[in-house]
């Protein structure tokens, strides 16, 4: 039995305990999208939505030069168990065999379409345009946006997206994988955004989205008749939308494991860093964003403090010979590690995303560190580089 006097050590237990305290809370409150999959809250919407009528559907796929996935991915959309809906293909002026290959494909299916961008537009992105021209040429009043480097996991996918499409709705959000090739960072990173503006867009209005498993009424889109400076962006332009134009109570959230768009290629590292780059460029133009940044912020801080002070506490405690302090510390960081795990495996397995196991923790500080790097090279970055794809 021993009494602390040294004013320091008081301090840095007393600060350990402290942060560990707040982090423990955090981890021991359910997020919305656990509540939801655990709930009953997801059941009630999938069985009011089967009592109302199926909406009609156009599945808008954007191409570049991808005639080699786009076949597999049509043939996999195409046999859909769903009655209404229709694909509808976007090339982007591919230059290989992407047209013929369509071509084929219509006369084989009678609910495939497709489309290209003219060469002379100087208003806003190729990919903006492309995503204007689909919801034009679309039948339905509601679309589905996917491109090749996803595949739906089941040929339930339309039909549980379907099962949300209420009538009081204007958005529904739906998941994503990476492929299981992808670094472990890149898969938690994918992970962890996801439960945040998933869980976000429940409990709130949604913050941003996926780019793809995104479904929203066409007059949604074709009623924007400016886009403004947001619209000339490379990468980012579903989420601005998705953030300026959805509300709370109309906008749905998809979380059937069925419904789920796996990634076939792995993205390598630079692609995924600079794709976080666009993010946050896109960012700028949110019009709400204060409070999900300010959680986001504090979250990390959070997680760094207890890092930064379970170090210190530990070399005293080993410094001071005091082992019932340094067996105590491992076992609340410890107790903290499983209850983190437990918080993420839910959203794990629905995302086919494996958690990190006993390293999650080193996985945050690592992806913060990503963060900041991130931050500064955003800082220093050329913006050209976020508008680029721009005819001239």
């Amino acid at each position: 039995m021993f009494f602390l006097t040294n004013p320091i050590e008081i301090t840095a237990y007393t600060s350990f305990l402290l942060v560990w305290a707040v982090n423990l809370f955090r981890v021991c409150q359910p997020n919305a999208l656990n509540k939801k999959l655990k709930g009953k809250e997801n059941r009630r919407d999938t069985e009011s939505a089967r009592q109302t009528e199926m909406p009609g559907i156009s599945v808008i796929i954007l191409t570049e030069n991808q005639e080699q996935k786009l076949t597999p991915l049509l043939e996999n959309v195409l046999e859909q168990a769903y009655d209404s809906f229709e694909v509808v293909v976007v090339d982007k002026n591919s230059t290989d065999n992407t047209r013929l290959l369509l071509e084929n494909m219509e006369k084989r299916y009678e609910n495939l379409q497709h489309t290209f961008i003219p060469k002379d537009t100087r208003q806003v992105s190729i990919h903006t345009l492309a995503l204007i021209l689909g919801a034009k040429a679309a039948r339905y009043p509601w679309v589905v946006l996917l491109t090749p480097d996803f595949q739906p996991a089941s040929e339930q996918w339309l039909r549980h997206l379907a099962a949300q499409m209420t009538a009081d709705r204007d958005f529904v959000l739906g998941a994503r994988s990476v492929n299981t090739g992808s670094s472990p960072l890149r898969a938690f990173h994918c992970l962890l955004e996801q439960n945040r503006f998933l869980s976000w867009a429940i409990g709130h209005q949604a913050f941003r989205c996926n780019e793809v498993n995104l479904a929203f009424r066409k007059e949604k889109l074709l009623s924007c008749k400016n886009f403004g400076e947001y619209g000339i962006l490379l990468s980012g332009v579903e989420s601005v939308f998705v953030n300026r134009f959805s509300q709370k109570e109309r906008t749905g959230v998809c979380i059937e494991p069925e419904a789920l768009l796996l990634e076939t290629e792995t993205a390598d590292s630079k692609n995924w860093k600079h794709e976080m780059l666009c993010q946050k460029e896109a960012a700028r133009f949110y019009t709400h964003s204060t409070l999900f940044r300010l959680c986001g912020g504090l979250r990390m801080t959070m997680i760094w403090l207890l890092f930064l002070l379970s170090i210190t506490a530990l070399a005293i405690s080993i410094l001071t010979q005091h082992w019932e302090i340094t067996a105590g510390i491992v076992i609340l960081l410890g107790l903290w590690t499983g209850l983190r795990i437990r918080e993420m495996k839910t959203a794990a397995q629905l995302f086919r995303i494996k958690t990190a196991g006993i390293y999650l923790p080193f996985y945050d500080l690592r992806l913060s560190c990503v963060y900041l790097a991130n931050r500064i090279r955003y800082a220093f970055q050329d913006r050209k580089v976020f508008y680029r794809n721009m005819f001239h």
